[in-house]
């Protein structure tokens, strides 16, 4: 038996059939099905332009993207589900990667885009989902990094990383908190490895700075990146059935739970050094839970990756090990059926 096969969930000789029990298993081609999923939940009666137009405008590199995104009829739907396809596989493959899950699985992959489909326009790239990619790529070089004695390089690259996604999104800068828990948690206090992610994430604002004064003078405004803009009269998201919601937060009160017990099990189980990276993920989770709160206050309006991401993660752990698989099918059934409802109900 190969390291493959061992690190795959037993399975009964029907399971291969249902949905989430391909993504259960270590089988990578599965992924192939995320375009068609994304083409499923892609917003129907929606207007999906709203968050182009009413959402905050981001920073300089989102304000390009967004750009692109609205250069053709298109380019929104195609960029939009190429962006989540490719974020879905990237958590999956950190995740995988760092061992943060006892079995290899690819149900992360399956949860992020039925979670955000959840949210209205969730699919639509705002600042935080177009920034997201790079934080997950900094949290695989700091998570990589766990356990090493040579670090510097890895937190270099941590924060560079971040910088980058704060040219997305600018909250994202206080992500590199992330990368301090972590070191506070794996490794004896040394000022240097504190202060190197947050040199890189400086290095690469201020290069931002200097080029936006360079070539758009007068157009760099961080802190209105974070304001939304003034929301002009035009067509609006349908009100979703309120038994929607009803259906919505039990389904969600039952995983949570089941999420919360799972992940304790497994952290308690856990030799050393995955209990760092799962209590490094526990900081990241806490630190969008900030950033979302912020949000809240200041745009009245969660960016849905920083849920999404989180709770794809959590609530593959109670999925990807249920003993009993039809409930745990139900329950990923339930969620694609509430994301169509809001799409095209």
């Amino acid at each position: 038996m190969d390291d493959a096969d061992r690190l795959t969930p037993e399975r009964s000789p029907n399971e291969s059939v249902r949905m989430l029990s391909l993504f259960r298993q270590n089988r990578p081609l599965v992924l192939l099905m995320l375009p068609l999923l994304l083409a499923l939940l892609w917003p129907g009666a929606s207007p999906v332009e709203a968050p182009l137009t009413h959402g905050p405008p981001g920073m300089p590199a989102h304000q390009a993207f967004r750009l692109l995104l609205a250069s053709a009829n298109w380019t929104l739907p195609v960029l939009a589900c190429m962006l989540v396809a490719g974020l879905a596989v990237q958590l999956n493959f950190t995740v995988n990667s760092s061992g943060l899950f006892e079995e290899r699985n690819h149900v992360p992959a399956l949860l992020l885009p039925l979670l955000l489909a959840l949210y209205p326009q969730g699919l639509v790239p705002d600042p935080a989902l177009s920034g997201m990619p790079f934080i997950l790529w900094a949290l695989r070089r700091l998570w990589s990094s766990v356990g090493q004695q040579r670090i510097l390089s890895p937190l270099a690259d941590a924060g560079l990383l971040i910088g980058l996604a704060a040219c997305f999104h600018l909250p994202y800068a206080f992500m590199v908190v992330v990368i301090w828990s972590t070191l506070a948690i794996t490794r004896p206090l040394q000022w240097r490895e504190y202060l190197v992610p947050l040199l890189g994430l400086v290095v690469i604002l201020f290069l931002l700075w200097g080029l936006m004064h360079l070539f758009f003078p007068g157009v760099w405004d961080p802190l209105g990146s974070v304001r939304p803009a003034q929301r002009p009269a035009g067509p609006q998201s349908p009100v979703p059935h309120w038994l929607r919601g009803v259906v919505l937060w039990a389904l969600a009160g039952i995983l949570l739970v089941s999420a919360a017990i799972s992940f304790a099990a497994g952290y308690a189980r856990g030799i050393m050094r995955e209990k760092n990276i799962r209590a490094s993920f526990l900081a990241f989770a806490f630190t969008c839970a900030l950033l979302a709160a912020f949000a809240w206050l200041v745009e009245d309006r969660v960016p849905p990756v920083l849920v999404a991401v989180p709770l794809a993660v959590l609530l593959a752990w109670p999925l990807s090990r249920a003993r009993r698989v039809a409930w745990a099918e139900a329950a990923a059934l339930a969620l694609l059926a509430l994301g169509v409802w809001g799409r095209w109900g």
